[in-house]
């Protein structure tokens, strides 16, 4: 099998910092075997996946401004939630909305809590 490097952007560390900030255990780039897919932000014990979705994740915005997951990232999405992970999408045009670290955390909290019991 053949090593691949993973970049990992200034968007996903910053998602990484603040969710170490309110959630511990998260791993990233997580292998997940079943599926071949490397999650961003992982928590393996509770089978939680945090995916962040920076533009290349989306099609382009339709008339009313609506941006949509495109066909790549719809497949990750159901290939892991087959494989019984449960998936937090983190997209960019939310996360630049928040002007502290703060909010960012707040916002995390409210996406993972409710999946952590």
């Amino acid at each position: 099998m053949q090593d691949t490097q993973v970049t990992i952007s200034e968007f996903q560390r910053s998602v990484a910092v603040a969710l170490a900030a309110v959630q511990h255990g998260f791993e990233e780039e997580h292998l997940e075997p079943r599926t071949g897919y490397s999650i961003d932000l992982a928590l393996p014990s509770s089978r939680v996946a945090v995916e962040v979705d920076g533009p290349s994740h989306f099609l382009l915005p339709d008339g009313r401004g609506v941006r949509k997951p495109n066909g790549s990232t719809l497949l990750k999405r159901r290939l892991l939630a087959a494989a019984g992970w449960r998936v937090i999408s983190v997209p960019f045009y939310e996360w630049d909305g928040f002007a502290t670290a703060k909010e960012r955390q707040t916002y995390l909290q409210g996406a993972v809590a409710p999946l952590l019991g």
